[in-house]
């Protein structure tokens, strides 16, 4: 019986019969859909196969080590580009009047990357959504766009941080998260992509929206065996990978410890230093928002290095006021 006859088999079966696949069984079977799709041979896996095994994962809820196995399959096909951060940017932000659906956690990473940190973005623009992504603001954000993995490491090396689109480095991903155009759900694709870690960063930034899944994109690295990434996790505004600091959570930490959860409390500056021209345009109040928004984004990295939160956002705080005495400065 071929590989995906097996896992659809395994995952459709009635409900007393019916399992998850193991992270073997996930590994081989994405990789033998991969392998089909580059090289066009008659017998590789079709789509339709794959779809299906996909929505009935979904169904079911997709495990970590489903979730694992997908992205093994996909990271065996990048090669290492020697990132420290690695930020995926996928779901964008809802469009608002306010201005508060402007990536401002782009303007983290940059900030970061101002401060020696290589920071490697990836995503794509779901021009479907009607949100706002991170590629509509690169340019605003200085941030350069890699053509393939390789500029990516050129970029990184030359300037600290660039942004790789999903269809320059997993063309093949982008497809089939365009599945939802044609069947009307997600796959756990929109799950594996954000744990791809193309540039084979130390320190990594999982958001996301639904319950559960701050929890499973911890526990998907530890599957992965990446003792070497330490990743935080949390309810992302939107869904996007963006802390939230005006709510309470628990975010969830992946690192050589294992995966530990901590309640973070809301936390914002009522007082705190603006550059005199915004790259945001948006009224006084939003604006301290964007700049509370910024340090917590640049926290929630340090507290992945440092796994200590208030090391990290007096560290971020100060980040934050070089970049706007910096600004003001050049005005």
């Amino acid at each position: 019986m071929s590989i995906i006859l097996e896992c659809i088999r395994t995952v459709g079966r009635g409900e007393r019969g019916r399992k998850p696949l193991n992270v073997e069984q996930a590994f081989a079977v994405m990789d033998a859909y991969l392998s089909g799709k580059e090289s066009g041979a008659q017998d590789a896996i079709g789509d339709d196969q794959m779809a299906m095994l996909m929505m009935l994962i979904r169904v079911q809820n997709e495990t970590n080590a489903e979730i694992a196995g997908f992205v093994k399959a996909f990271q065996s096909r990048v090669p290492n580009l020697g990132a420290d951060i690695d930020w995926p940017c996928y779901a964008g932000k809802r469009v608002s009047d306010n201005g508060s659906d402007q990536p401002w956690h782009g303007l983290a990473a940059k900030i970061l990357s101002t401060h020696g940190y290589k920071v490697l973005l990836h995503g794509y623009k779901d021009v479907a959504s009607g949100r706002t992504h991170l590629e509509d603001c690169l340019g605003l954000l200085d941030i350069p766009v890699a053509d393939h993995p390789q500029h990516a490491k050129q970029l990184l090396d030359e300037q600290n941080i660039a942004y790789l689109p999903l269809s320059n480095f997993a063309p093949i991903a982008q497809s089939m998260i365009g599945w939802k155009n044609r069947y009307g759900l997600r796959t756990p694709i929109n799950t594996v992509v954000r744990a791809l870690n193309p540039g084979g960063a130390r320190l990594g930034v999982r958001g996301s929206f639904h319950p559960g899944f701050q929890q499973l994109h911890a526990e998907v690295d530890q599957e992965i065996d990446r003792k070497s990434l330490s990743v935080i996790s949390f309810k992302g505004q939107n869904g996007e990978s963006e802390y939230n600091p005006k709510v309470s959570q628990t975010v969830w930490l992946s690192s050589e410890k294992g995966v530990e959860s901590f309640y973070w409390p809301e936390r914002l500056l009522t007082s705190v230093t603006l550059p005199q021209t915004a790259l945001f345009k948006a009224d006084h109040e939003m604006q301290v928002q964007m700049a509370n928004c910024v340090i917590s984004n640049m926290a929630a990295v340090l507290f992945a290095q440092h796994k200590d939160q208030d090391m990290a956002y007096q560290q971020a705080i100060e980040f934050w006021q070089q970049y706007a005495s910096h600004a003001r400065s050049q005005q």
